[in-house]
């Protein structure tokens, strides 16, 4: 279990205010903003990116940089934030021996990474080669490669084709079944419904709420309404505008 706990930092005009939620062990979360509302920011501190004016984060009881803690968590990042010019299987290896895997678990975890996604025929191929739905498969290869407890998925299938889409979205249920833990950020608010079983949104800076989430009882869309949608403030000028065009 993951537990954020008060973790503020101010950025200029913008900051984190007191944000806590928890992420508990086989968990799916959905972690649901408006652009700048702070997921990012969130993501950077729990990765040490970001130095924190106040708050904790624990992982199972202990600091999560404490330890090598910080060891049972992976992230999921965006194609530009990879090494795009080096070949699908050295960056395999590279993530291994980082993680001081031996030879025997290395090769195991490649070549099962490989099975999972369907890799093999590209394993020589350099990743700036790759389409964007290859590129995300061999992102999740460097992933799961080193079979992390927790993984945090930046909108890992942004840009990607329906067909790719589908295959991710598997993926995350699998991991589901086996007992990751996942916290997914994403604006396709339909992939999240039929994912997540506990519901974090965050707006400017804050928590504005953080519960259990049963899909066939409500949908995240009337969440987000009651909690962050706010009303066209000059919606009359819209209507002006229309009227002036009929009296023409």
């Amino acid at each position: 279990m993951i537990e954020i706990k008060n973790i503020s930092r101010k950025l200029g005009n913008f900051g984190l205010e007191n944000v806590s939620f928890t992420i508990k062990k086989g968990s799916v979360v959905a972690f649901v903003g408006d652009n700048g509302a702070g997921k990012t920011t969130t993501i950077k501190a729990l990765f040490g990116e970001l130095k924190l004016d106040s708050g904790e984060i624990l992982i199972d009881g202990q600091d999560l940089f404490k330890n090598n803690n910080l060891s049972k968590v992976a992230f999921f990042p965006d194609s530009n934030n990879v090494p795009l010019d080096i070949r699908i299987h050295e960056y395999l290896q590279y993530i291994c021996a980082a993680n001081n895997m031996n030879k025997e678990r290395t090769d195991l975890s490649i070549d099962n990474v490989y099975r999972l996604l369907e890799l093999r025929p590209y394993k020589d191929k350099k990743i700036k080669e790759l389409s964007s739905g290859w590129k995300k498969k061999a992102i999740m290869a460097s992933v799961l490669v080193r079979s992390p407890e927790y993984i945090i998925f930046d909108e890992p299938t942004a840009n990607v084709d329906v067909e790719s889409k589908l295959y991710f979205m598997e993926i995350f249920k699998l991991l589901s079944k086996v007992g990751i833990t996942i916290l997914i950020t994403s604006h396709i608010i339909e992939e999240l419904q039929e994912l997540a079983n506990y519901l974090v949104l965050i707006k400017k800076g804050q928590i504005v709420y953080a519960s259990d989430f049963d899909k066939s009882k409500e949908h995240i869309m009337d969440v987000y309404k009651r909690h962050m949608n706010e009303p066209i403030k000059d919606l009359h000028v819209l209507r002006d505008l229309y009227n002036k065009r009929n009296k023409r």
